[in-house]
């Protein structure tokens, strides 16, 4: 018999439709809608404020005789910043929930071995389950993301280009995050015989994934691994007590510009200290899909629209950009940077579904049925 895949596509749609009907989707969809809009409120109002002091902020320097250069604009996605809060705890627990008994519930029922006793291949019944389900986390997290944008809309939020890029790479991002969970939640369930002990161990996985991993990035934990900071050199203090100065009034700087070959000395081993522990800290990171996604939609999310040049002379005064919506060419977003410096945090967010649904699909396919 030829394989066309029917039977893949008949598994995946009626896996959709089960998801899409149950009262547990449902129910954390809904939960996950009322909050995602009250996020986007709660942006919206703050984004507004740190407009309205930025703006008077600027109209107060245009007023000044020689130019200044403002702070940063804020940006439009940090609207999405709260947004971001809520999905590490309510994205996850809506993977597992959609994941955790999504083979040991046929086991339990014994339908299992009625449904690979028809003419379909192991196979498309494990893609099937998985297509179908990611089909459904994709269709709750569009709902989401374009009731976001509708509340923005209504709020008079009109996103530019570059800002709507960015709005999709965190929606991408924010998708491989709940699939990580949903497949560390699929595996568990093609290794477990009851759907409870599937839920604990994934339940286990994601506290110690989501909340003991990032322990070991606090500072008591990094000064273990990589020792003290290196002390102020006594030669400084010294110097600095010879000129009238005691050691509680000294400043430290990490100007480096200067000739003093013991500043110099101190300010390279400091920054290789730091150095070495931000390494061990992006590396902790990395085997935690909750840190990944924290640190990427950080970066998403806190992104700045560029500085205003405001120049006067005396009683004229020039304002670049002075509306809160202006679009000149210097506050365009710079997607390649930012998508470049979360690069290494989004492969290690798409290598960890991948790892783990395809331990699920080798354990499904060795699985003896009986």
């Amino acid at each position: 018999m030829a394989r066309q895949g029917s039977g893949l596509l008949t598994i995946a749609h009626k896996e959709f439709l089960d998801h899409v009907r149950s009262r547990k989707f449902l129910l954390i969809l809904g939960i996950f809608l009322v909050i995602a809009v009250v996020g986007i409120i709660s942006g919206v109002a703050d984004y507004n404020k740190s407009l309205s002091v930025y703006n008077q902020h600027m109209s107060a320097a245009s007023a000044s005789p020689a130019p200044d250069t403002m702070g940063d604009k804020p940006s439009i996605l940090s609207v999405f910043s709260s947004v971001s809060t809520y999905l590490v705890f309510l994205g996850a627990i809506l993977g597992i929930a959609m994941g955790f008994d999504l083979v040991t519930k046929e086991k339990e029922s014994k339908s299992l071995k009625i449904l690979l006793s028809h003419p379909v291949y192991r196979d498309e019944v494990i893609n099937g389950k998985a297509l179908g389900s990611i089909a459904a986390l994709a269709f709750a997290l569009a709902i989401v993301f374009v009731l976001c944008l509708a509340a923005l809309l209504v709020c008079g939020i009109i996103p530019g280009s570059g800002e709507l890029s960015l709005i999709g790479v965190f929606a991408i991002v924010s998708f491989l995050f709940i699939f990580s969970y949903f497949a560390i939640a699929l595996f568990m369930s093609t290794v477990s015989e009851e759907s409870g002990s599937a839920l604990i161990y994934t339940l286990i996985i994601f506290i110690a994934l989501s909340s003991l991993l990032p322990m070991l990035a606090n500072d008591t934990v990094m000064e273990t691994l990589t020792g003290s900071p290196p002390e102020f050199p006594r030669e400084l203090v010294d110097r600095m007590e010879t000129q009238g100065n005691t050691t509680k009034s000294v400043s430290i700087s990490f100007d480096t510009s200067g000739n003093d070959p013991a500043w110099q000395e101190y300010s390279s081993k400091l920054n290789a200290y730091w150095e070495k522990r931000q390494a061990l800290t992006d590396t902790i990171s990395l085997f935690s899909p909750t840190m990944n996604y924290q640190k990427i939609s950080s970066s998403v999310t806190n992104t700045e629209s560029g500085n205003v040049l405001i120049s006067g002379t005396g009683s004229g005064t020039g304002i670049v950009a002075s509306s809160s919506f202006a679009k000149a060419g210097f506050q365009s977003v710079n997607v390649p940077d930012i998508i470049a410096g979360s690069l290494v945090n989004i492969l290690a967010l798409l290598i960890f579904p991948i790892l783990f649904f395809g331990l699920s699909y080798l354990r499904f396919m060795r699985l003896d049925v009986r």
